[in-house]
């Protein structure tokens, strides 16, 4: 899905919207085509490899560079535009550390989540998924890495989430509702989902 950003053709190809890459690909559609191909085998295996240890920003920056370096050199690296997408505005280039750096903080005090059950887990794992995706730390690929993140969070606290059990269309209706302060829709998907 496209994105405003400040310069249209920030870190793209000249004369065009698609991002610069390792393989040479100018044509958006084969790009996406390429990225789901490579990314789809690095997420599977980075929520079985990659052990939840040590979990800050950077573990969540490394997860990025561990599913994109094959695709772009900046993998794993913050973003140093401002972007939008359907009316959101995320994180200002310049305060992503800053506010990234705070969410893993407030995390790693609220013991990743464990120390939270019921409804109360619902409702930190809903603000959680809210303030990465108001982050939106990466030029691509947040909702990838926002998605293996949670999943490896609540996997390891003794939960279930699979992403593919989700309804995308209403994970993405929930999500942009979220953005003006309505979490209820995204409460009641992640209810359903998180056993």
């Amino acid at each position: 899905m496209p994105y405003s950003l400040d310069s249209i053709q920030d870190g793209c190809y000249e004369n065009t919207a698609v991002l610069i890459n390792k393989f040479g690909i100018k044509d958006e559609r084969q790009l996406a085509s390429i990225e789901q191909s490579v990314t789809s085998m690095l997420i599977a295996k980075a929520s079985i490899e990659i052990p939840f240890e040590n979990v800050d920003f950077d573990f969540y920056k490394n997860l990025h560079r561990y599913v994109f370096s094959d695709i772009y050199d900046w993998a794993g690296t913050v973003r140093k535009i401002n972007m939008s997408k359907k009316g959101t505005n995320f994180c200002s280039a310049d305060k992503i550390e800053e506010l990234g750096s705070r969410i893993f903080e407030r995390l790693k005090k609220d013991k990743y989540l464990k120390i939270f059950s019921g409804d109360k887990f619902i409702i930190e794992f809903v603000n959680l998924y809210c303030d990465l995706n108001i982050l939106h730390p990466f030029r691509e690929g947040n909702g990838r890495i926002q998605r293996l993140f949670l999943s490896m969070l609540v996997n390891r606290s003794d939960k279930q989430l699979d992403f593919s059990e989700i309804d995308a269309d209403e994970l993405m209706i929930a999500t942009i509702k979220s953005v003006s302060g309505d979490i209820f829709m995204l409460q009641d998907i992640f209810r359903e989902h998180i056993k």
